[in-house]
């Protein structure tokens, strides 16, 4: 099955549930992701039973904000260090902790082997790193 078959699935099921009031056990947004036959995939559903695709999303508190910061950010052809720097940057963007990575849990998907992989602390400092370094960049002195 496809990401994007999943992600309507999610979405048809949370949806069914909006017809009942007082009954929403599926009340929460979720973000997909996944490599198919058709490459990497990114979706976002939502309660009501909608599901849309993205290149970059972010939900819950400040995704506003962040989905701001990765549209002016985010291009295609970006590698996976350069885009889970980014990532970081985007969490240190609206999270009231703006140092340590301790609060900070992140896993890749290789579009190639099509498998997901679990960063490691380390790895994540090294990112941090890397944003706090393009931020910088970014902010006006």
């Amino acid at each position: 099955m496809d990401v994007e078959g999943v992600a309507k699935n999610l979405a048809d099921m949370a949806q069914q549930f909006t017809q009942y009031a007082g009954v929403r056990p599926y009340g929460v947004a979720l973000i997909l992701a996944g490599v198919d036959k058709n490459g990497s995939s990114l979706y976002q559903t939502d309660p009501s039973g909608t599901y849309i695709g993205y290149d970059a999303v972010a939900i819950g508190n400040g995704s506003d904000q962040v989905n701001e910061f990765l549209e002016k950010n985010y291009h295609a052809g970006i590698s996976m260090d350069e885009a889970s720097s980014l990532a970081l940057e985007s969490i240190y963007l609206v999270s009231e902790e703006k140092t340590g990575t301790r609060h900070i849990k992140m896993a890749q998907i290789d579009a190639k082997t099509k498998t997901l992989k679990r960063v490691e602390n380390n790895d994540i400092e090294i990112y941090a790193s890397k944003s706090k370094e393009n931020a910088s960049k970014r902010s006006p002195q």
